[in-house]
């Protein structure tokens, strides 16, 4: 019987009104990395991503190319999916909200909320950006001198929307939400985030959501009115449930990883906290279904130019930087770059600094100094034998204490502060060398075998706490090491090479230049 936790993760579903960017790219490394941590620990755990494929946006894309909606979804979706390849990164459910069990799940979910009095018909009056898919008031908006109003934070200009609509009663849910959001103080990680979305909407009191249009006909029509298109956030947000297979034949996943899961986090950026941390919980609650455990809101990745756009000329290409820097490499730097929920610089310098530091410097050179000497002085193993010298003990209970820092910080969803913990070992790792000086020892074995069996040690460490971000290379790295497994239970029995011969093999991170 498998008895274990779940974790199940999910990325946004993207937008594919253009390519994908660094920033994209970023959310998805996480949401992976996550994942795999969770599989290290012992979790049933999953992740989800996809695309999100309805609205007025994608249909003036289309007609601009001369093909339908359908068709530029498609083409776009191949775009997405092989950058997914290219960066090595697998998932377990991928939704598309042009899927016909997506989109018959929402059109059900509609008529319940419809037959529940939890949506009414009326007329919505006021501001609209086709870019972002998202309405504001006049007082949200941002008035230029020119008169004209536009996104507080993407800065794209708004339109005049005078058009009926269905509305979610966000009003009849309000206190509830509050109620809900202040009694769990780990729902929403970003406390900045959760004082601007007090402060903005959850104070002055929610005001009831548009959520069908009838100015265009791309996306989902809901079972009772043609004319009305179910707006892009209850066909969007509703994909983290469909992906499980809500309201579908097969509904296994929903049960075992939402109704009757252990955690359910979901990753976002923060421009988009409004409709996560507000708007999607109530969907849940008016549908009568359990909260997530967790929503994640990260900062963005800034570089010296700003905030990346297309004006600017700053937007990343992911693909640039696997081909400079390499798969792992690149996956490596954007998990533990920034502070979680904080906006973070990006260059080639800082990305080349810190790869050359840790990979390259610290881990790197640990690995191969440390098989270096063991082939070059024992024909067999290393075995590991008790030892009173005061630096052995140390240095054995430095592997102990910075893997279960790490844990606490992974745990903690802190990542950049985990990975640094790996390097904090290898700091002391390559001092353990330095005064232990092996390279003295050539005659006297038996300490030279009590240091490099705790080398090695520490080294299996580092591979096993890497490779939730790195596990092609750190299998490499394992293959060198001669052991089978990597396992964050195996960190403390100090005899598991006993037995294992390692064979130094070429360094896995050269300098970069």
């Amino acid at each position: 019987m498998n008895n274990k936790k779940t974790y199940y993760v999910t990325t946004p579903i993207y937008y594919p009104s253009g390519n994908p960017h660094i920033g994209t790219a970023y959310t998805t490394i996480i949401a992976w990395t996550l994942r795999n941590y969770k599989n290290l620990m012992g979790y049933d755990s999953k992740m989800a991503t996809g695309t999100d494929e309805h609205g007025q946006k994608i249909q003036e894309k289309a007609k601009k190319q001369g093909i339908s909606p359908q068709e530029y979804v498609d083409k776009m979706n191949i775009i997405y999916k092989n950058l997914w390849k290219d960066l090595e990164i697998d998932f377990d459910f991928y939704s598309r909200t042009t899927n016909k069990n997506h989109i018959n799940a929402v059109k059900e979910q509609f008529s319940e909320l419809l037959k529940n009095g939890n949506i009414y018909k009326d007329k919505y009056e006021g501001l609209y950006s086709i870019s972002d898919e998202e309405f504001f008031t006049q007082k949200q908006a941002e008035k230029r001198e020119n008169g004209k109003f536009y996104h507080p934070v993407s800065g794209h200009e708004l339109v005049e929307v005078s058009e009926e609509s269905y509305f979610l009663k966000n009003s009849k849910f309000s206190k509830w939400l509050n109620e809900y959001i202040f009694n769990n103080e780990s729902f929403i990680s970003n406390k900045k985030v959760l004082n601007e979305l007090y402060k903005n909407f959850l104070e002055p009191g929610l005001k009831d959501l548009s959520i069908t249009r009838t100015s265009f006909d791309w996306g989902i029509k809901t079972n009772e009115y043609d004319s009305h298109v179910i707006y892009v956030w209850l066909d969007a947000l509703n994909n983290y449930i469909t992906a499980l297979g809500y309201k579908s034949n097969d509904d296994k996943n929903f049960k075992k990883y939402w109704e009757n899961g252990d955690e359910i986090v979901h990753i976002v950026g923060k421009e988009i906290t409004r409709f996560h941390c507000l708007y999607w919980p109530i969907i849940l609650k008016a549908s009568n279904i359990k909260q997530p455990t967790k929503i994640l809101a990260h900062g963005w990745l800034i570089t010296p130019e700003g905030k990346m756009s297309k004006s600017k000329g700053n937007v990343i290409d992911p693909h640039d930087l696997i081909q400079k820097y390499g798969v792992e490499e690149t996956k490596y730097f954007f998990a533990s770059l920034l502070p979680f929920g904080k906006d973070g610089i990006f260059s080639d310098e800082i990305m080349k600094n810190k790869l050359n530091s840790e990979l390259s410097n610290n881990y790197g050179n640990l690995l191969s100094r440390t098989l270096a000497m063991v082939n070059q002085n024992f024909d067999e193993f290393v075995v590991y034998k008790k030892s009173n010298e005061k630096i052995d003990i140390e240095i054995e209970k430095n592997i102990i204490k910075y893997t279960n820092k790490y844990i606490q910080n992974f745990d903690q969803n802190k990542l950049d502060v985990a990975f640094n913990e790996i390097f904090k070992l290898g700091k002391k790792m390559n001092s353990y060398i330095d005064e232990s000086k092996p390279w003295t020892l050539k005659k006297n074995k038996i300490r030279l075998e009590q240091i490099l069996n705790r080398l090695i040690n520490g080294v299996y460490a580092m591979t096993t706490m890497l490779s939730v971000v790195m596990p092609n290379k750190m299998k490499i790295a394992k293959e060198q090491l001669g052991i089978k497994e990597l396992k964050i239970e195996l960190i403390n029995d100090f005899d598991k090479f006993n037995n294992i011969k390692v064979k130094r093999g070429e360094p896995l991170f050269k300098r970069i230049k």
